[in-house]
């Protein structure tokens, strides 16, 4: 968190942090690099802030945290799921090359593609 987000009152700073959140959803859809450092601490950050509030300025500020942590749990899942994706095209492509030199060994043993044609 920069030192002017420190003096951002709640509502700015939960814009600016939902505003990063969904850009990271677009980001991550169209299969472009993110950066979510800081994001963790700006949170953090928020949640101090409001904690600092008066209760009838935190109930305020309930709803819109929720939302906020349902957008960040999507996050969450949709990197899950890419992650997951990747890991299995990566396990994919190793039984590809398993395949392919076992293809090229079996290649080797029988003449490199020549049939015997002894019948």
């Amino acid at each position: 968190m920069t030192t002017d987000e420190k003096t951002l009152p709640p509502e700015a700073l939960l814009t600016k942090i939902s505003g990063f959140v969904s850009e990271s959803r677009e980001l991550l859809k169209s299969d472009s690099m993110m950066d979510m450092q800081g994001l963790e601490a700006r949170v953090q950050d928020l949640c101090q802030l409001v904690l600092s509030l008066s209760q009838d300025d935190r109930v305020k500020y309930a709803d819109k945290l929720q939302v906020l942590l349902g957008d960040i749990g999507k996050l969450g899942e949709e990197m899950a799921s890419l992650r997951d994706a990747m890991a299995d095209e990566i396990r994919s492509l190793s039984k590809h090359k398993k395949a392919t030199v076992a293809y090229k060994v079996a290649d080797a043993t029988d003449g490199f593609g020549k049939r015997n044609e002894e019948n």
